[in-house]
């Protein structure tokens, strides 16, 4: 026969192990916490800016029309 002390014990170990199950995984700010068990890769791609083939493309148009112009290469004099 358990002690009352000990169905006490028991019942607030179970409470706190099935709490963290009920709260919603994204705050009210939309943040949402970092998961454990994570690969490097997969943590990255949380902070990495979204990506798409289009941004890459526009971007490589860019570089290659900034080496173009006379006097890129040298910098801005300011």
């Amino acid at each position: 026969m358990l002690s009352p002390l000990t169905k006490t014990l028991l019942a607030c170990a179970f409470v706190s192990l099935c709490l963290p199950a009920c709260a919603p995984s994204t705050t009210e700010t939309g943040y949402e916490p970092r998961r454990l068990g994570m690969s490097d890769g997969q943590r990255r791609a949380l902070y990495a800016p979204k990506y798409s083939p289009e941004q890459a493309q526009a971007q490589a148009e860019r570089d290659q029309e900034a080496r173009k112009k006379p006097g890129a290469s040298l910098g801005s004099p300011y």
